[in-house]
């Protein structure tokens, strides 16, 4: 590994520093290097707060006139919630930019290179890079597509299966271990979604639960295509704007008028298949802002959009228990004939949660494109 290798892998630990608190902004680290040596360090921390060149620079102070600046992603060069970062680094006398990721939003992308450039200062770009670009998965599907990086998140049995027969004990399939790693998933998602059955069947808060920290609650999203959501449900309780329900056309104009009155955000969609048109909701997500989207289930949501090809990555937490033939299958809704038409994961990574065991990779459609 050479020089600028080591001072960028310095700047991507720093990024993920700022994980589930930069949405929708990218996580971002920037090192500030002279005479071989790290004069000055910083991250992004959460949207609308300086960005990292801003912070490195301010730590470095006087010793950034004639350093390199390490950055992961190409600074930007457009007045957003804070200046330019451009402008910055070329008043701080920096000789020499280092980036790791081109900044896909087309109001960066390739500018501020371009725009350090004309400023006379030297530029190095794609040091580093596909780990640069990793880190900001979902930020980098939302500038590219429109839609959010979408995570499946399920718990099974070894047979496959996500429930008893009851259809009402899938809270007890993963252990507690599991269960506190599923809440820091959420927390460093934009939401969490459910469908309408998990809805009405679990009751969930769908807020994020970590020991020594105080519960708090990220935008939840329901799918339900006629608005069967019924009063006296937590999700109901939530802050006005932290509910978004996704309907169809079909559903009833008084109960949707109701929710929104009550303070929540009211998607329809055509419908598809007599469900939401979960392409058509997600565009909309991506709209708010929502870089990226958990979905917790049910069976029915998550196998509708895997087939639809809308799941990025998925994450299976699996307990050593055995259903039956009458436990809920997590694919019921997927209909494929053979084995070359199979659904698989790639940059797969196994990691075990006590007795549970946690599979987390790419749908393979898009271990290409990450």
């Amino acid at each position: 590994m050479n020089r600028d290798e080591t001072f960028m892998e310095r700047a991507i630990e720093l990024a993920l520093k700022g994980a589930g608190r930069t949405s929708p902004n990218p996580m971002v680290g920037a090192v500030v290097v002279r005479g071989g040596r790290i004069v000055g360090e910083g991250f992004h921390r959460r949207a609308g707060a300086p960005h990292a060149e801003i912070n490195a620079l301010k730590a470095a102070g006087s010793k950034a006139r004639g350093a390199d600046l390490y950055v992961t992603l190409e600074p930007c060069c457009n007045q957003g919630r804070t200046p330019p970062c451009t402008a910055a680094i070329a008043r701080a006398g920096v000789r020499r930019v280092v980036a790791g990721a081109i900044d896909p939003n087309p109001a960066v992308r390739g500018k501020g290179i371009a725009q350090l450039k004309e400023r006379k200062i030297a530029v190095k770009a794609g040091v580093l890079s596909e780990e640069c670009r990793a880190i900001n998965a979902a930020y980098n599907k939302l500038m590219e597509s429109g839609l959010p990086f979408v995570t499946a998140k399920a718990a099974v049995t070894l047979d496959g299966k996500i429930a008893a027969a009851d259809g009402i004990s899938s809270s007890w399939i993963s252990n507690s271990e599991s269960r506190r790693l599923v809440h820091r998933m959420r927390a460093s998602c934009d939401a969490v979604m459910i469908g309408i059955d998990t809805a009405l069947v679990d009751d969930p808060r769908l807020t994020v639960r970590i020991p020594g920290k105080k519960e708090r609650e990220t935008r939840a999203v329901v799918a339900d295509s006629s608005l069967k959501i019924r009063d006296g449900l937590k999700l109901l309780a939530r802050v006005p704007g932290n509910l978004i329900v996704l309907t169809t056309e079909k559903a009833s104009r008084v109960r949707a008028r109701e929710l929104a009155e009550m303070g929540h955000v009211i998607v329809e969609t055509a419908s598809k298949d007599g469900r939401v048109d979960m392409r058509e909701a997600l565009a909309a997500l991506g709209g708010m802002g929502i870089n990226s989207v958990l979905v917790e289930g049910g069976a029915g949501l998550i196998s509708d959009m895997v087939a639809r090809g809308l799941v990025d990555r998925m994450a299976i937490f699996v307990a050593p228990k055995f259903l039956g033939g009458g436990g809920k299958d997590l694919m019921s809704g997927l209909s494929i004939k053979g084995m070359d038409e199979a659904i698989g994961l790639c940059d797969v990574s196994i990691r075990a949660l006590g007795d549970d065991v946690l599979i987390d990779g790419m749908v393979r459609r898009r271990c290409s494109q990450a």
